[in-house]
């Protein structure tokens, strides 16, 4: 048969310069070997016109290893019936060029249903800036905008299923797709439930007078706007000692 094979990358698909990387062929019926290209670009001298067995593995990768690989399956009997080519998989070099920084423009707290948006800065004249959860991409990347600083970005919208975890932002140039920056410093982002607010107690002291005010807020006032109104302030407070300590 001429069934076609799957082909999976460990341990991700973008893999820092200098580090290794892992293909496994998975064969169906009498195959028992396989080959293994890289599609466009200049070959690779450890898999070009070699055949491997369950699994291949390369490095310390360069640019050069940047792009989309397929392999076949060989039966190992009759070396032209071979079968069809897998999909490809891409395979993306990191660590070419400065890191940008990745911010969350409302905080790193979401409340689980609510959108939140990622901030991707850079100075480099990045064309294109793409973001990761645990090591893995998140979507398509996005173009690049000039703000007014002069600095480049882009702004990830995240949600209303918004997930917990490290996420990182990587920059890449035009006709350079495969081939990216290192990672921005991990953002840790955490999702709460609708329940959960956040108290926050101001004391303001009057010394001629010897007092304190105590003003009481929630999350929920601060997500509303940015400037609360005096409407906004709660009229009565805690009655619990226990909230002034």
């Amino acid at each position: 048969g001429r069934d076609k094979p799957s082909l999976s990358v460990w341990p991700s698909h973008v893999i820092p310069q200098g580090q290794n990387v892992t293909f496994r062929c998975y064969c169906h019926g009498d195959y028992y070997i396989f080959k293994f290209y890289k599609e466009h670009g200049d070959p690779i001298p450890q898999i070009h016109g070699k055949t491997f067995s369950r699994k291949l593995d390369l490095g310390p990768v360069t640019p050069a290893y940047a792009g989309a690989y397929r392999c076949y399956c060989v039966n190992y009997r009759y070396h032209d019936a071979n079968s069809t080519n897998s999909d490809p998989v891409k395979i993306i070099i990191s660590g070419l060029y400065k890191k940008p920084s990745l911010s969350a423009l409302m905080g790193p707290v979401v409340i689980s249903g609510e959108n939140m948006t990622l901030s991707c800065v850079s100075d480099l004249q990045f064309h294109m800036f793409h973001l990761s959860r645990e090591g893995v991409p998140q979507g398509r990347g996005l173009p690049a905008v000039q703000s007014h600083s002069g600095a480049f970005h882009s702004n990830f919208h995240l949600g209303p299923v918004a997930q917990a975890g490290n996420y990182s932002c990587y920059g890449s140039f035009k006709n350079s797709s495969y081939m990216w920056s290192t990672p921005s410093d991990p953002l840790y982002i955490s999702v709460t439930d609708n329940h959960s607010k956040l108290h926050i107690l101001i004391g303001i002291s009057d010394p001629e007078r010897q007092e304190v005010t105590y003003l009481e807020f929630d999350q929920m006032i601060f997500k509303q706007n940015l400037t609360t109104r005096n409407s906004q302030i709660p009229k009565e407070f805690s009655t619990d000692p226990s909230v002034y300590m």
